[in-house]
């Protein structure tokens, strides 16, 4: 069964908000990353945070999709 979310009257799948808010999510964790210095210990930052993005992308997908 597919998912639609309503959005000032337009329909888009549900997948578009959850990217959103995923990018947003993602744009805080690499911002606290870098103040604090953890990506000097990290072997490949940009892999990091590709596979953080990722994470934090599917995860909610699953769970509305379950």
């Amino acid at each position: 069964m597919p998912l639609d979310v309503v959005l000032f009257d337009i329909q888009m799948p549900t997948l578009l908000p959850i990217f959103a808010i995923a990018l947003i999510f993602q744009i805080l964790i690499n911002r606290i990353l870098s103040d604090i210095g953890a990506y000097d210990y990290i072997w490949h930052p940009g892999l990091f945070r590709i596979a953080l993005f990722v994470i934090t992308f599917t995860v909610p997908c699953f769970i509305i999709y379950h």
